[in-house]
């Protein structure tokens, strides 16, 4: 299943609640098991599971997703 773009762009959102240093969407690639998202600070490999519940019920996505996603959150060099 391919992601719809606007759930990448409401999850990143969510994210740049969390912490805005992340930044702003730049590109992604889906992979087999989940998507990457570029931004302009860095990337971000996003399961398929959460992007499932993004899509189908994004008050399933809890904090705890979230400031997981945000710790796994690879900085540009």
């Amino acid at each position: 299943m391919t992601t719809p773009l606007y759930v990448l762009y409401e999850l990143l959102i969510r994210l740049t609640e969390l912490d805005p240093m992340i930044g702003d969407f730049h590109a992604h690639k889906q992979i087999e098991n989940g998507a990457i998202i570029r931004t302009n600070n860095g990337s971000l490999n996003v399961p398929k599971h959460i992007l499932k519940k993004q899509f189908s019920s994004p008050s399933e996505v809890t904090e705890a997703d979230l400031k997981q996603l945000v710790n796994e959150f690879k900085w540009s060099t």
